[in-house]
């Protein structure tokens, strides 16, 4: 013969239910609160990886243009200066625009730029043009008013 379970009496089964409901409402209100927190946790590592994403993009766009104008200034230097500045002469030339070159005398308030690579200068009335300080041609356009322009 097989013994039946023995039941808990129904005041005793009501009351264990109820109490098993209860305990089960409490664990689901604790995970979602845990869900909750960590949503919370997440939204703001989120938020703060992405503002050190923005600074680092920043960051690595100004050391892209230093390195771009590095390298322009390299193949500048390596570029034989009557080769890039010829064009430019001619220009100036046809357009009546003011020239100067190296050895001549410059006049007050008058700035300087180089023909081969664009280099700016505002030398002192008076004094001889020397060659380009950055690339070393010695033909410049002359810009009245100097760097007020």
């Amino acid at each position: 013969m097989t013994k039946e379970p023995k039941l808990p009496q129904e005041e005793n089964l009501a009351e264990t239910l109820r109490r098993d409901l209860e305990e089960l409402v409490e664990d689901e209100l604790a995970v979602e609160a845990l869900t909750a927190n960590k949503a919370a946790f997440l939204r703001a590592w989120l938020k703060d990886d992405l503002h050190r994403a923005a600074d680092y993009l920043r960051g690595l766009g100004g050391e892209l243009q230093t390195l771009e104008e590095r390298g322009g200034s390299w193949l500048l230097d390596a570029a034989d200066p009557t080769e890039t500045a010829w064009p430019n002469l001619m220009r100036c030339i046809k357009e009546g625009k003011p020239w100067a070159l190296a050895g001549e005398r410059t006049v007050g308030g008058e700035e300087l730029q180089c023909l081969g690579c664009g280099y700016r200068a505002l030398p002192e009335a008076g004094t001889q043009i020397t060659p380009c300080h950055r690339c070393g041609y010695g033909c410049f356009l002359q810009i009245e008013g100097g760097l007020e322009d």
